[in-house]
């Protein structure tokens, strides 16, 4: 069984992963400064949050627009809307309370620069990207369902 390993295979394969020590290797003195690195940027641009916003207002719009005839579903849709209006001032908010001031970057700028997530430096392009992709393929999703709906009444 692989989990029924022994203790000394373990430790053999534990000694395998840990790099060995090189006693005769001279250090360099003074340690060599590590390379300079662009500056990591870690806000998010407006722009890619009014994006996000966009797509579940349209969401939202659809279904208006395909359930209106009928009150209880333009009921839980108000909700919904409701909901979503607590769910995205609340960033706005906290900031505001803060003091904090909107950068004032450009749109072109934010795409191209590194921007920090926990698994390392991404580009801005594909930090809207992974942000933006699954409400906007919701969004298509949600228009061709509408789309069906109407054509079949």
């Amino acid at each position: 069984m692989l989990d029924d390993l022994s203790f000394e295979r373990e430790l053999e394969l534990h000694l395998d992963t840990v790099p060995v020590y090189d006693r005769d290797a001279k250090l360099a003195w003074p340690p060599q400064a590590e390379p300079e690195l662009p500056p990591v940027n870690t806000t998010i641009h407006d722009g890619v949050f009014k994006i996000f916003v966009g797509l579940c207002v349209a969401i939202l719009a659809a279904f208006f627009v395909t359930f209106r005839e009928d009150a209880e579903t333009v009921f839980m849709i108000g909700i919904c809307a409701v909901y979503g209006i607590m769910y995205f001032s609340t960033p706005l908010i906290m900031r505001r309370v803060a003091g904090e001031k909107p950068e004032s970057k450009s749109w072109a700028k934010f795409l191209a620069e590194p921007f920090a997530t926990y698994t390392g430096p991404i580009s801005g392009r594909v930090a809207l990207l992974q942000i933006c992709i699954v409400p906007a393929a919701l969004t298509l999703c949600v228009l061709g369902i509408c789309v069906i709906i109407g054509f079949s009444r």
